[in-house]
């Protein structure tokens, strides 16, 4: 890693402060939630579910944006009677690891898939509360940031070509958590030897109040301020200022990194929005109930009148006097190979929504695969 690079930002953040602390997400938020947490978090208290939710009451805005509500999702499932699982899963992913980081990223995949089978089977239209890989590894950086970092992957591609960090750190199920961690172990390492910005820093959480103020003192690793330079600097596009851009320091070819992973980046912001989209999608299909037809009598254009002798899910089996044909739905009535008698219009409908939905998601896999091309290009 460049040190001087990391400085350059480094001083960026500490020039641009009193700007980040103006906005409406004012960066000193990040304190404030994670005291938050330290304050409430207890995986022994008897309603799980309230004191999850009480611990993460500052921390909406790095978990939940727009539709997407995953806390409310956790604490759906205590509020309907799988407390102890969620428990349970918690105290798993909590589980000491001796730093061994590959092993703690194992276990951020389980608690997901656990708690999305359990979403799954209490909740299967609610897309909205389905748990990401990004949103556990914040639950960690929130509940212990002694020993985790808050990650958001388009930031970590942006600082990673900026710095000149040499190890992929990935996204979503190609995320190499290990790596990004070093990456930040070595940046709370500069950021320890600026007492001018660290001294700022603890005026300003002070300022903010006790549970900021709290957090700071906490934060003896620098962790979380390591986790707000990554950010900000993605947020509020340091990269593009002059001192970050001199000819003098950076050379052509690094300068074509950085470029390539600030493109990576923005990408990787869209992949994550689509991702969410696809869910929703994904989620109305499974709900869209397939017209049950079994029995019906139904009219080919070529065929003539049938019977629909067996149906397999979207499959239909009809039998015309000239034999057996086979036909998909919703297709077969969306393009009027097969009409009915008195349930046009309802089956019309049913299948319509079907049809929508799946002309959505083919939509969505290519927007996805265009931009994994994309991202594997510019690596």
């Amino acid at each position: 890693m460049n040190n001087d690079r990391i400085k350059v930002l480094a001083t960026l953040y500490m020039n641009r402060y009193h700007e980040l602390i103006e906005k409406k997400n004012d960066v000193r938020d990040k304190w404030a939630a994670v005291g938050a947490c330290i304050r409430k978090w207890n995986p022994g208290a008897e309603d799980f579910g309230s004191m999850f939710r009480d611990a993460m009451s500052k921390a909406d805005f790095l978990l939940n944006h727009g539709e997407v509500n995953q806390t409310g999702g956790i604490c759906a499932l205590c509020e309907h009677g799988r407390t102890e699982e969620v428990r349970e899963a918690f105290l798993d992913l909590l589980e000491k690891d001796g730093g061994e980081i590959n092993a703690r990223q194992g276990r951020v995949r389980d608690f997901t898939n656990k708690i999305n089978v359990m979403l799954e089977e209490e909740f299967p239209d609610k897309w909205e509360m389905r748990q990401r890989i990004r949103t556990v590894i914040k639950y960690l950086g929130l509940i212990r940031p002694e020993e985790n970092y808050m990650l958001r992957a388009s930031a970590a591609a942006a600082f990673a070509g900026y710095v000149d960090f040499d190890d992929e750190i990935g996204y979503d199920k190609t995320l190499k958590l290990a790596n990004y961690y070093r990456m930040c172990d070595d940046t709370a390492e500069y950021l320890q030897t600026r007492s001018d910005l660290l001294d700022m820093v603890g005026r300003s959480m002070k300022e903010k109040g006790q549970e900021a103020a709290e957090a700071f003192d906490f934060d003896t690793k620098l962790h979380i301020l390591t986790y707000d330079l990554i950010d900000s600097a993605y947020r509020f596009d340091f990269y593009s200022a002059p001192v970050a851009n001199r000819k003098s320091k950076i050379s052509t070819v690094a300068q074509r990194k950085i470029d390539r992973m600030k493109s990576a980046a923005q990408l990787i912001d869209e992949r994550e929005n689509i991702v969410d989209r696809f869910d929703q999608v994904a989620t109305v299909e499974k709900m869209a109930r397939i017209p049950e037809m079994q029995g019906q009598k139904v009219h080919h254009v070529s065929y003539g009148d049938g019977t629909v002798s067996e149906q397999d899910g979207r499959y239909l089996m009809v039998l015309f006097p000239i034999g057996m044909k086979k036909f998909a739905l919703p297709g077969a009535v969306v393009k009027g190979y097969l009409t009915t008698g008195g349930n046009e219009k309802e089956l019309m409908t049913k299948c319509s929504l079907m049809d929508e939905v799946q002309v959505r998601r083919k939509k969505l896999e290519d927007e996805l695969t265009s931009i994994d091309v994309q991202l594997q290009m510019l690596a």
